[in-house]
């Protein structure tokens, strides 16, 4: 009489289930990793595109008026440049370059001739774009801060390096105290903190 004898099984054993468990929870680790990092760029691409329209159309706007889209400061030859602008909403700037006529009679029209000069979408849960509706805009980054902004209103052609006073080494180091440029534009980046590693500006190459 023939006996017929399953083949053997082989089961996993503890120790290889646990193998296998920390091999995929790295994989998944790495792959979250680089998701993260894929959306960390591309909103730091997105600031990029906003800080180089924003220098774009100012510089365009200095072109066509000759002056700039700030209200007149008495800034002489041998002056300092006007104090760091912000897109906060406490000045029209961004309306200005939208061609957006003054809210009030009592405001200065810096734009009488409503040209285009930029166009920014409204902010996507206060981000990214203009928000709100109160005049002044306010337009603010992927980080919800606004942008900052410099101008050379001595006419001296060059405005502060704001990376002299940079928190990173890596980049205040051997830094010239100005650039020569008539307008320079940054983000304070993910970190939301002006001055540090993570700055989109206009300035450097990425």
């Amino acid at each position: 009489m023939k006996t017929h004898r399953l083949p053997a099984s082989r089961a996993f054993t503890l120790i290889e289930l646990l193998i296998t468990i920390t091999i995929i929870a790295i994989l998944a680790s790495l792959t979250a990793s680089g998701i993260s990092n894929a959306i960390d760029q591309a909103n730091r691409l997105k600031v990029r595109t906003v800080i180089m329209e924003l220098k774009t159309g100012i510089d365009q706007y200095q072109t066509d008026y000759n002056r700039w889209p700030i209200v007149a400061t008495s800034q002489g030859a041998n002056s300092e440049d006007a104090p760091e602008v912000l897109t906060d909403g406490s000045n029209t700037l961004v309306d200005t370059l939208t061609g957006i006529p003054p809210a009030s009679s009592g405001t200065v029209d810096l734009n009488p001739k409503r040209i285009v000069f930029a166009s920014f979408l409204p902010a996507n849960n206060g981000r990214h774009g203009l928000v709100g509706a109160a005049r002044p805009f306010k337009l603010v980054d992927m980080y919800g801060q606004p942008y900052h902004i410099l101008l050379d209103t001595n006419g001296d052609n060059q405005v502060k390096n704001p990376d002299t006073s940079n928190t990173d080494p890596k980049i205040s180091t051997n830094q010239a105290a100005h650039l020569v440029s008539k307008v320079a534009v940054y983000s304070s980046g993910k970190d939301q903190a002006p001055h540090t590693g993570d700055d989109i500006t206009t300035w450097r190459p990425k």
